[in-house]
């Protein structure tokens, strides 16, 4: 009975490790570069309210206000904000439950 094994490896085996490492070196500049920033173009807080604009990267922007009085979260997309400054509403949050939700 031979119980010989070959240890030699394959081009198969090396092609992939060698894709292994290369993915990983990859995955690790890639999370070099990530910014745990969250970017705002414009932000401004006053009396209670505070108003900051993202752009979604395509010529439009998200208006988000905040609101301490009422405990509320809003966020606005306006379309076109050169031309035509509309706002249309996407979404309102009430932050209490907001919170209470994400703890649940």
């Amino acid at each position: 009975m031979n119980t010989s094994t070959n240890n030699k490896p394959t081009n198969g085996n090396t092609t992939l490790w060698a894709t292994t490492f290369f993915i990983a070196a990859l995955i690790f500049v890639m999370a070099g570069r990530h910014t745990s920033k969250a970017a705002a173009n414009s932000a401004n807080t006053s009396d209670g309210i505070t108003l900051l604009t993202t752009s979604n990267g395509q010529g439009s922007e998200f208006l988000h206000v905040i609101d301490n009085s009422t405990s509320m979260y809003m966020v606005y997309f306006v379309k076109d904000p050169q031309n035509n400054p509309s706002l249309e509403v996407k979404a309102t949050w009430f932050l209490p439950a907001m919170f209470n939700s994400t703890q649940n």
